[in-house]
C-alpha cells in the first residue's frame, strides 16, 4: 500500500494550482487552506480538478454539480470533508498514486491497448496513434477496471498500440496499484468509440467542466442514423457517448458523409443551449502490405483457389454489411452457369446467424464458397491481390476501409452508391457503384465484371493511376486539427449550472 504522503502531496499541488502558497504542514492545514481557495472562486474547472484528485477517480456530472452546491451553501472546508476518503483507501492505506498531469496531450486507447484484434477502428487507432507518438510529445492512457479513472499503460499495452504487435500474454497487464492520472488542462484525444456508459459519462463531465479539452475521431453514427442495424447493447449506449461528444472541442470525421452526420447532431444541440464541437472531415487513409510469393501460395491453398476468378468480400457478417444479398446474387449467377469462387474474410457478429446458415447450405450443396473468420494481415493482402473483384455493398459505413484496401491492391470494387462508399468512388477510379438494396443490380453488375474481361482490364488500368492518401497524411492532418483546438478560445465548451444558467 501507499503511504498517506501521497494525499498530502496532492493537497499541496492543488493549493498551488488554485493560486495559493502552501502554509502549514498537516492535512488539516492544507484542507483548511484549500477550502478558503474554493470559497474565493467556484468555477467548474477548479471544482472538477479538486474533486477528481481527492477522490482518486474521474467525476460524472452529478458529482460536480453537488460539490459546487455544497461549496456555495456550506463553505469549501465543509464540502471537502463531505468528499470522504479516496476510493482506493482502506485500513492498509492508499492503493494507488494519483498523478496530476498538467498541460499534456493524452490519448485514450483503452480498447486498442487491451486486445490483439484488428477491426477497422483498431486499425485506424494503431496506424494513427503510432505516428503521432513518433513525432510528438503525448501520453497514452487507458481506464481502470471499473472505468472510473484514467491510468498509465503497461509495456505490453503500449506495444499493442505503438509497435502494432500481437501480445497475447496477460502477464504484463495492469493491476490496481497502477498510477492514476487526473488531467489538468491540455487535451484528451479519444480516437476510439468510447461506448461504455461509465467511460462516456466521465468524458462528458470532463468536456463540460474541466479545463482539459476533449476531442474525438468520429467513426460513424450508425447506431443513431441506422439504429435498426445495430445490436441493442450498442444502440442503447450510443446516446451517452454522443452526449459526451457534444461537449467536446472538436471531432475529426473520417469522411464527409460521417462529418455531415455529426454536423446534423450539432444542430440538435441548440435546443439545450450548446453549440457543439468543431467538426472537420479528414478523409481516412488505408494501406495494405505487399504479399510475398509465399503469402500468395498460402492464400491460394487456404482459399482452395484454382483457375476460376475469385470474388472477395471483406468484413464482419452483421446485417448492415449486406452479405446475404451477396450470397443471393452469387447463387443466382452460379445457377446460370457462371464459374467463380466466393470468399468471405471476416468474423461473425451479432445477427450473423442467417448468413452463417445460408453460407453453410451453399457449401453443403457444393457451391464454391469459403468463409474464413480468422484472418492475418498477410492472408488479407494476398487475398486482395488474388481476387478479380471485391464486393462491399454495405447499407451504412463511416468510411469503408476494405474498398480502399482493395483498390490499393490493384483489385476493382463493387460498392454501394451512397454515403462514404460513393465518396470513395468519386475520389478514386476502379469502383463500380450499385444500389445495395437491389439483389438484381448486385448480381447484374457482378455478372458483367466476371463475364466481360474488358471491363476488368479497363478498371485495373484506371485504378493504377490513383494517388492514394497515406496514413502519414491522415495522422498529420488530424494532429494539427486537434492540437489547434487547445489554442482557440472560441471552441471552449459552455457549461450550464444546476439552475440552467450558462457558464463558460
Amino acid at each position: 500500500m501507499i503511504a498517506s504522503d501521497d494525499r498530502l502531496q496532492s493537497l499541496e499541488e492543488l493549493i498551488g494550482y488554485l493560486g495559493g502558497s502552501v502554509r502549514g504542514s498537516t492535512s488539516d492545514d492544507h484542507f483548511e487552506q484549500l477550502g478558503e481557495l474554493l470559497d474565493e472562486r467556484t468555477d467548474y474547472a477548479r471544482l472538477w480538478l479538486v474533486w477528481c484528485t481527492l477522490r482518486g477517480e474521474l467525476a460524472v456530472e452529478g458529482d460536480i454539480l453537488a460539490f459546487r452546491r455544497d461549496v456555495k451553501l456550506n463553505g469549501g472546508r465543509f464540502a471537502l470533508d463531505g468528499l470522504g476518503q479516496r476510493v482506493d483507501h482502506s485500513i492498509f492505506g492508499y492503493g494507488t498514486t494519483v498523478d496530476i498531469v498538467t498541460g499534456a496531450i493524452l490519448v485514450d486507447v483503452h480498447d486498442t491497448c487491451r486486445t490483439d484484434k484488428i477491426s477497422g477502428i483498431q486499425r485506424v487507432v494503431r496506424e494513427t496513434v503510432s505516428r503521432w507518438a513518433q513525432q510528438n510529445d503525448l501520453q497514452l492512457v487507458a481506464w481502470t477496471h471499473d472505468r472510473q479513472g484514467l491510468r498509465h499503460l503497461s509495456a505490453t499495452e503500449k506495444s499493442r498500440v505503438l509497435d502494432k504487435t500481437a501480445a497475447t500474454s496477460a502477464a504484463d497487464d495492469p493491476i490496481e496499484r497502477e498510477r492514476l492520472i487526473v488531467p489538468n488542462g491540455g487535451l484528451l484525444i479519444v480516437p476510439e468509440l468510447a461506448l461504455e456508459s461509465e467511460r462516456a459519462a466521465r468524458l462528458l463531465c470532463m468536456g463540460r467542466f474541466a479545463e482539459t479539452r476533449t476531442a474525438f475521431i468520429g467513426h460513424d453514427l450508425v447506431p443513431i442514423t441506422s439504429g435498426e442495424t445495430s445490436i441493442d447493447s450498442v444502440a442503447s449506449h450510443f446516446p451517452l457517448y454522443l452526449d459526451a461528444v457534444g461537449y467536446a472541442a472538436g471531432v475529426a470525421g473520417n469522411s464527409a458523409s460521417t462529418s455531415a452526420e455529426f454536423d446534423a447532431f450539432k444542430l440538435m444541440l441548440a435546443a439545450s443551449g450548446r453549440s457543439g464541437p468543431v467538426v472537420k472531415p479528414v478523409f481516412l487513409a488505408a494501406d495494405i502490405v505487399e504479399p510475398s510469393a509465399a503469402d500468395l501460395a498460402a492464400a491460394r491453398k487456404r482459399l482452395n483457389l484454382g483457375d476460376e476468378p475469385l470474388v472477395l468480400v471483406v468484413g464482419t457478417h452483421e446485417p448492415r454489411k449486406n452479405h446475404l444479398a451477396v450470397l443471393q446474387a452469387a447463387r443466382s449467377l452460379w445457377r446460370s452457369g457462371l464459374s467463380f469462387r466466393l470468399a468471405f474474410l471476416g468474423s461473425s457478429a451479432w445477427g450473423s446467424d442467417a448468413f452463417d446458415q445460408f453460407a453453410a447450405v451453399l457449401h453443403e450443396q457444393g457451391y464454391p464458397i469459403v468463409v474464413l473468420r480468422t484472418v492475418t494481415d498477410s492472408l488479407l493482402a494476398a487475398s486482395y491481390r488474388l481476387a478479380s473483384v471485391s464486393v462491399f455493398v454495405s447499407f451504412h459505413e463511416g468510411f469503408g476501409l476494405p474498398v480502399v484496401e482493395s483498390l490499393r491492391s490493384g483489385t476493382p470494387v463493387i460498392a454501394s452508391n451512397f454515403g462514404s462508399m460513393k465518396e470513395i468512388a468519386d475520389r478514386y477510379a476502379g469502383v463500380l457503384t450499385v444500389d445495395p438494396r437491389s439483389d438484381r443490380q448486385i448480381a447484374k453488375t457482378l455478372s458483367r465484371v466476371l463475364s466481360e474481361p474488358a471491363i476488368l482490364t479497363e478498371m485495373q488500368q484506371l485504378l493504377s493511376k490513383n494517388h492514394y492518401r497515406s496514413w502519414d497524411d491522415y495522422a498529420n492532418e488530424t494532429w494539427q486539427f486537434f492540437t489547434a483546438l487547445t489554442e482557440d478560445p472560441s471552441v471552449l465548451p459552455v457549461a450550464a449550472d444546476e439552475n440552467g444558467t450558462q457558464n463558460a
